[in-house]
This record gives C-alpha cells, structure tokens and sequence, in this order.
C-alpha cells in the first residue's frame, strides 16, 4: 500500500480580506483602543498591584462600572414581565441600588481628592490611620518623600480654610467646621477602597514598611 504524497497549497492570490466584530452591551460604548485599555487594567485590578493602575485606566473602569448600573437600572425600570420574564427580585433591586451607591461613591473620591488638593498644595499623600473600631481617620499629610507638611492631631497645625468654591460645591458654611473624618468614613463604608502608602512616601521611623498603610494619593510629584 503505498501513500499519496500530499500536494503543497497554492498559495493565496485573492484579496484579503477582514472580518468585523459586531461589539453588543457595554463594549459598544468603547473604541477598540480603550477595549483594549480596560482588558488590561482587569488583569492588573486581578493579579497587580491597584497603585499601578493609571488615572486613564481608572476612569475607563469608572465608565464601565458606571454603563453597567445603567444598564441594571433600564432592566429595573421594564414593567414587570415586559420581556415574558419574572420582575425583578428584592435582591436584585438591592444589587442595582449598590451599584448606583458605588458610582456615586467614586465621584465623590474623584471631587474629595480635589478638595485635599486644593487644602494641600504641598502634599503628594493623605496619610490614614486605621482606628480600633477599624474605621479610618486622617493622620498626616506628607510629600512624595515622606516629609510632613500637616500633622491633623497636632494643634499646631490647624486645618486651612475652605476656598470659596469648593465651601459653595460642598455646600459647606463659615460656621460649620468641614468634617474631612467624616467623609472619609462614608466613602469607606460606600465601598470606596484606599491604596497603600508607597513605600517612599513612609516615615520609617513610625510607619511600617511593608504593612498596610491606607493613604490617598492626590496625583502630584511634590
């Protein structure tokens, strides 16, 4: 019995050609490019580090994270067995408020950094200490370096002044003093997560170096 030998394949003389990929739900808000960016800012979220995502990154994640709570809501607002289905449960009303809470809550870090900012200039971190009732409170304001430029449990540091602006964008008013613990604590318990501290940026001195030391970076090289 013998073989017949295979016969080579002519090579391709047509045109070539490119197949489209039709995109559906949310990824059809984005441009392949950006598709691209939040592919890898998941594997990064998964198997990274969260300081290492960039503001680009963050807020094409905010942008996904805010079209799929849309996209639960348009499902809520349907009439009940509009789409030959059951309405929507308890559980799934709570899962949409949640998620709405959460988008809320990331605006609300984005205007509160800038409101940091803005009181201090000369800061690059807000340093947190973690409480024994494990709630979160302001420490300390320090450069990328690590230098302290405001101690918030020392007299001799008082807190600066709300500009007029951002008193009004905060609804905040002269005789009421802003309680910055306070919005602290709510962004926290509205699901809000804190980096830790670049290692940097530590007073080796007080600070751990390895351990986990929550901070909020304000984005600048000071």
């Amino acid at each position: 019995m013998t073989a017949t030998p295979a016969q080579p394949i002519p090579p391709y003389s047509g045109t070539a050609t490119v197949a489209l990929v039709e995109l559906i739900g949310i990824s059809a808000s984005f441009t392949p490019l950006e598709l691209e960016g939040l592919v890898r800012t998941a594997a990064e979220a998964v198997y990274g580090d969260d300081d290492d995502l960039s503001i680009r990154q963050r807020e094409l994640a905010s942008r996904a994270h805010a079209l799929m709570a849309e996209e639960v809501e348009d499902a809520m607002a349907q009439p009940p067995g509009a789409d030959g289905g059951l309405p929507p449960s308890g559980y799934a009303r709570m899962l949409a408020v949640k998620a709405e809470l959460t988008t809320q809550a990331l605006a609300v870090e984005e205007e509160f950094t800038a409101l940091l900012r803005a009181l201090f200039p000369r800061a690059a971190y807000m340093v947190l200490h973690i409480e024994e009732d494990d709630s979160f409170t302001l420490r300390r304001a320090v450069t990328a370096q690590g230098a302290a430029v405001h101690l918030f449990d020392d007299p001799g540091y008082p807190t600066p002044e709300v500009p007029e602006e951002l008193a009004r964008a905060w609804r905040h008013f002269p005789q009421v003093e802003l309680d910055l613990d306070q919005i602290v604590g709510e962004l926290k318990e509205a699901g809000v997560t804190f980096g830790s501290l670049p290692e940097e940026a530590r007073d080796l001195e007080i600070d751990d170096r390895y351990g986990y030391i929550p901070s909020i970076g304000l984005g600048t090289t000071a």
